[in-house]
């Protein structure tokens, strides 16, 4: 749910709302941030098979790059991500505004909490769509450069030539001393240079690339996530209520009045964001393959100057449904999971307590009796 949602915007403090609301997302990020890492290298085409297991992927990342490889990308992603958490929040605090303003623009299905929540929820999703795909674009590409154990992001291999081809040995003492030409590895591209490169080859269409994805995959995302939401939260409470039930001699019931706020608003985005996750897997696979794309064309070669086609959303989807067959749509989605359904039960618990600190405390009303002067009083009574 959004987070001013249910506030009187008069009496919170916004600039305190919007600062810690953004820096207290760092720590979830950089938490569960390997989470992506795995579900990057999971869905990215490769022609090296990757592991449907998280905790292989895991190993593989960290004995062949280290550990910090783990968290490759996290610092783009993390100021995309934040920074357009607060442009979100600013987006659906304006929006609610502008509805209400305008009595709901006559329509009385808006006049519902819980569909005027989703909708502003959708809208305001969709509007920062558009801020975060560059940084979610740029941190994929490097995660897969410097997580990715066997990358693409490589110069292409020169063609053999009769000078780079080694001589024959044939009988005859000149066999004995024919010199072979040395053979050295082709060394990876830095990233640096490889985003140079792609971003001189698309110009600004890089940085974008996988726009129309990223909303194929968030729009069903925040189409499954708020009924699941308000459907799941009804769940919860019923359940936290027929607990109670269950001991009704009891003096200090179980759980704790004070935390069922805590317990449903956490379970409930927790179920929200796992069936979001579910509904979206397929959207958010395309998306990743087409970010992840690698389409370096070296300078010099005959193709260097012809300009790319965009990668359409329904041509990567009908490949990877001929090649790799209906299941693989669906990986990554535990790594997917694991990073989605804690990050939804926090969201509301970060939430909770930046609503309470950023509450402005209005000063205690004077005991107005107190100031009543004495022969008034006395004429009172």
């Amino acid at each position: 749910m959004p987070p001013t949602a249910g506030l009187d915007p008069a009496k919170i403090d916004f600039q305190k709302y919007y600062f810690y609301g953004t820096i207290l997302n760092v720590p979830p990020i950089l938490a569960f941030y390997p989470m992506r890492t795995v579900r990057i290298l999971q869905q990215r085409k490769s022609s090296v098979p990757v592991s449907s297991s998280i905790f292989t992927v895991i190993k593989d990342v960290q004995q062949k790059n280290g550990f910090r490889a783990l968290f490759a990308g996290v610092t783009v992603f993390s100021l995309g991500l934040t920074t357009t958490k607060i442009l979100q929040f600013a987006t659906y605090d304006y929006t609610l505004q502008q509805v209400k303003q305008h009595d709901h623009f006559g329509l009385q299905v808006l006049k519902n909490p819980s569909v005027l929540s989703s909708a502003i929820g959708m809208f305001s999703a969709v509007v920062t769509t558009f801020f975060v795909v560059p940084f979610d674009m740029v941190s994929q590409q490097i995660t897969i450069a410097k997580a990715g154990a066997q990358g693409n992001i490589v110069p292409a291999a020169a063609a053999a030539t009769a000078a780079t081809v080694a001589t024959p040995l044939v009988p005859g003492p000149t066999s004995l001393t024919a010199k072979l030409p040395t053979l050295t590895p082709t060394q990876p591209m830095p990233i640096s240079e490889s985003l140079k490169l792609q971003y001189k080859q698309e110009g600004v269409r890089f940085l974008f690339r996988g726009y129309v994805a990223t909303l194929m995959s968030t729009v069903p995302f925040f189409a499954a996530y708020f009924p699941a939401y308000e459907t799941s939260k009804v769940w919860v409470k019923n359940g936290i209520q027929w607990v109670r039930a269950q001991q009704p001699s009891s003096s200090a019931p179980f759980p704790p009045p004070e935390l069922d706020q805590l317990l449903i608003s956490s379970i409930a985005g927790s179920i929200a964001s796992l069936t979001g996750v579910l509904i979206s897997s397929p959207s958010d696979m395309v998306k990743t393959r087409i970010q992840t794309e690698q389409r370096l064309q070296l300078p010099g070669s005959t193709l260097s100057k012809a300009p790319l086609p965009p990668l359409r959303w329904m041509d990567v989807f009908v490949e990877i449904w001929r090649k790799e067959g209906f299941m693989k749509f669906f990986a990554g989605t535990k790594a997917r999971a694991i990073l989605a359904v804690p990050g939804g039960a926090l969201n509301f618990v970060i939430f909770d307590f930046v609503r309470s600190v950023s509450i402005i405390k209005e000063p205690p009303l004077p005991n107005t009796r107190s100031q009543i002067p004495v022969s008034t009083k006395e004429a009172l009574c």
